[in-house]
This record gives C-alpha cells, structure tokens and sequence, in this order.
C-alpha cells in the first residue's frame, strides 16, 4: 500500500447535503477497493485562477489516504465520472504524511494582519 495526497474541487453548485454526501461516497469508495482515510482538511469554497466548466469557484478538501496502487485508475476514473469533483490532483508521497491540524484563528496575530479599521484607529491615535 502507498500514500497519497489528494486535492480535489468540489462544484460550487452543490449543496452542504450534497457535498458531504460526495465526500462519503468517496471515502466509501476508497475503504471498499482496501484503503484507508488518513485525514481530510476542507480548505472551504476559494476563487478559481481560471473557470473549470464555467465555475470561477469551487470548494476544496485536502484528503491523506493509504491506498493499493493496483486500484488507483479506478480511483481516478470514479472521480471522473461524478459530476461534482471540478478538478483532482493526486500525488504519491513517500513516507506516512504528517498531519497536522490547521486552525484559522479570527484574531490577528501581527501588526500586518489586522483589520484596515484597527490600523487606521492606530494612526489617528498616535497623530493626535
């Protein structure tokens, strides 16, 4: 068995019901033909560099698997057919990936990171 990293875009067309029902189908389908679900990190809907079949957005999710290579086309050919996945990219990776869990904190960090309003208020401050 192998790792692999996969990044793939989700319609923005689909509903929240119909996107997790995808993503079930999916990690069913990759349990099914013996591999295993790593992690899954959903980066969320993001704008598109270019249109994919006239969509300007389309909703991510980063999934870590172990899967038979023996079994991989048919992995690639199920996400071809189903109309929801926008783009895919596998890659293998060498070793186990590490997996670390992202947050995205709502409070900035740095001075560069603040809302304009805070930093305007900063400025008029230290003017006056």
């Amino acid at each position: 068995m192998n790792y692999y990293e996969i990044l793939y875009i989700l319609s923005p067309a689909l509903s929240e019901a119909e996107r997790e029902e995808l993503v079930k189908k999916l990690n069913a389908f990759i349990e099914q033909k013996g591999g295993e679900v790593i992690s899954e990190n959903r980066w969320g809907t993001r704008t598109l560099a270019y249109p994919i079949k006239k969509y300007t957005s389309g909703y991510y999710i980063l999934t870590y698997i172990k899967f038979p290579p023996e079994n991989l086309s048919e992995l690639k050919y199920f996400m071809r057919i189903n109309d929801g996945f926008l783009r895919e990219m596998i890659l293998k990776k060498k070793s186990a990936p590490v997996v670390q869990k992202q947050t995205v904190s709502s409070k900035p960090t740095d001075e560069k990171n603040k809302p304009a309003e805070s930093v305007s208020e900063e400025v008029k401050t230290k003017e006056g």
